[in-house]
């Protein structure tokens, strides 16, 4: 056993390199690919761009990051970003393993590594906020190895304001650097003068950007939307309203469980001797549960609690000694490895994307380009918030109408408002004049089916998640841009984002009594392997209702390939033909 003891760690490491290599699908990176290209011509840290949405709150406080991701991809696209964002997070839990000092905890080291690696599975995409794990493990490890009782070297000093001024130019998390330094601060008992001088530095430093101060108020200003918008966004979401089907929250909660029981097992032993660690864990306990997306937060801010675990008595030599830990972990890890590999694990979590290193076909609008590059249509577009990146990228010259940058909250909230209503749609559209629109079909399925009854837009172009109007009055090119919808394209209709898609655009249609389109999506649906039941029926209804013998029959056709749709409840389905 003493000779197999590299390969749960091996396992395990295996198991997060293919994590990491995983579909891109987040919104961000197109724009940060955008402004750094943006960036590198005008020799501005925050260019102007074609967005018709200004919020002039916004700082770009990420441009050194955007910088060099944009040279990254110039030289290896997404590959060579990818390879990147996986050296970046082997160096945040190098930094949190030395912290930890979980690599001396013998069979049990490689089994809280996989938790923990499993928790920041969560925020596994190609964004700035990486670095500022990288960064955030780092100064958690200097503070907790900080030696008060002799004079630290100048390099110490120099290092960790270095990595404080980098990180205040690429992410908002930088705030982490004064605070942490604070924190240590106060959890000191003695000689507090080294530390004091930390904490004059690196606020100093944490003003050392082209903006000045004007960073920090940013934080301030995201803050706020976090607070405002925690239920419009998901990565905002309290992470206890997290929707079921991801398990690996369950995961979360019970590590949190154990981070908690843990914290008030020390505080009880000996809390003034490991005030750093307590403080520390309490802030991961509670940012970890206030929104999804800081549920790493809980592995980096925790690591000196679990050191301080591990280094006492109570973790005895025969505990690190136990071998089960070893066979399960190993054997674990290597069998989560080919569940990633083979994307059962994606599909566990109800997620479309899959392994390997490209870009989503679903997360992006890679139809919409096709039919761009095909027509030449260029005009002002209302788009959807998560394509405006990708679109601003691959098409500068497009004047859309905003993208995933969120700081004001007053126009976005009109913006996520006229996506969803048609009333407010046409009120934006009044003000705007827009050439044409690309919709979410779950998003804006109100909006979608307004449209098709409106006879001064015309549906374009459609796929499975996506349909583009194109106003007529307003651009006189449209004849040469109506291509017909191609609304399935060989998807996975067991997918729920996939069966709910499919089973909106039925709805949709039926609802918007276009019946030509109706036909063309029951056609190109019933070719699926696997139908979902509430497709079948909404058509079923809808031919009983009207009579209609063609539509019938496509329906009735399906019946040996349904299978039931757990993922839209009765009452949903039910609601889907009311406007």
């Amino acid at each position: 056993m003493r000779r197999l003891r590299w390969l749960p760690w091996a396992s395990v490491g295996l198991l997060f390199l293919l994590l990491l290599c995983h579909e891109w699908f987040g919104p961000d990176i197109w724009y940060h690919l955008y402004l750094g290209g943006r960036i590198a011509q005008t020799l501005r840290p925050q260019p102007a761009d074609n967005l018709i949405l200004q919020q002039p709150g916004y700082v770009n406080l990420y441009w050194i990051f955007q910088l060099v991701v944009r040279g990254i991809f110039a030289l290896g696209g997404i590959g060579g970003v990818s390879l990147l964002f996986i050296a970046l997070w082997a160096a945040a839990g190098g930094f949190w393993l030395r912290t930890t000092g979980l690599r001396r905890a013998g069979a049990w080291g490689p089994a809280l590594a996989l938790i923990a690696g499993l928790l920041c599975q969560t925020r596994f995409e190609p964004r700035p906020e990486v670095l500022s794990f990288v960064f955030l493990a780092m100064q958690i490890h200097w503070l907790a190895t900080w030696r008060t009782a002799e004079r630290p070297r100048a390099w110490e000093y120099a290092r960790f304001a270095l990595v404080e001024a980098v990180w205040t130019n690429v992410h908002g998390y930088f705030v982490f650097g004064p605070a942490l330094v604070g924190i240590r601060w106060l959890a000191e008992r003695q000689e507090r003068k080294s530390l004091s001088v930390l904490f004059g530095l690196t606020a100093l430093a944490s003003a050392a950007s082209p903006f000045g101060l004007r960073p920090w108020g940013e934080v301030i200003a995201l803050a706020r939307v976090l607070r405002q918008m925690r239920f419009v966004i998901q990565e905002f979401f309290p992470t206890a309203a997290v929707p079921a089907q991801v398990w690996t929250v369950d995961v979360f909660w019970c590590a949190w469980a154990a981070v908690l029981a843990a914290t008030l097992w020390i505080i009880w032993k000996d809390a003034r001797r490991h005030l750093f660690a307590l403080l520390l864990a309490a802030l991961g306990l509670y940012l970890s549960a206030l929104a999804y997306r800081n549920i790493p937060l809980l592995v980096f801010l925790s690591a000196p609690l679990l050191g301080t675990l591990l280094a006492s008595e109570k973790f005895s030599p025969r505990l690190r000694a136990a071998q089960i830990p070893l066979l399960f972990t190993g054997g674990g890890a290597l069998l989560l490895s080919a569940w990633v590999a083979t994307g059962g694990f994606y599909r566990s979590l109800g997620n479309p994307y899959g392994f390997g290193i490209r870009e989503s076909p679903i997360a992006y609008p890679v139809a919409f380009a096709d039919y761009l590059r095909a027509t030449g249509f260029r005009g002002t577009i209302l788009n959807r918030a998560a394509d405006g990146g990708y679109l601003e990228f691959h098409f500068p010259e497009l004047r859309l109408y905003g993208d995933s940058r969120i700081v004001s909250i007053a126009p976005v909230r009109e913006y996520f408002g006229a996506l969803r209503d048609p009333a407010q749609f046409q009120a934006l559209d009044r003000r705007c004049g827009f050439d044409g629109t690309l919709l979410d079909v779950a998003e804006s399925r109100r909006v979608v089916a307004a449209l098709l009854r409106d006879g001064s837009w015309r549906l374009a172009d459609a796929d499975l998640h996506r349909a583009f109007f194109v106003n007529p009055r307003e651009w006189s090119g449209r004849r040469a841009a109506i291509r017909p919808p191609a609304f399935y394209a060989g998807q996975d209709l067991s997918l729920p984002p996939h069966e709910i898609a499919a089973v909106l655009w039925v709805a949709i249609l039926v609802q918007a009594g276009d019946r030509t389109n109706l036909l063309l999506a029951l056609r190109q649906f019933s070719a699926a392997p696997a139908i979902p039941s509430a497709l079948a029926e909404l058509a079923l209804n809808d031919g009983w209702r009207r009579g209609d013998a063609e539509v019938l029959a496509i329906a009735k056709a399906m019946r040996p390939r349904v299978f039931p749709t757990p993922s839209i409840p009765r009452a949903t389905l039910e609601g889907l033909l009311r406007p």
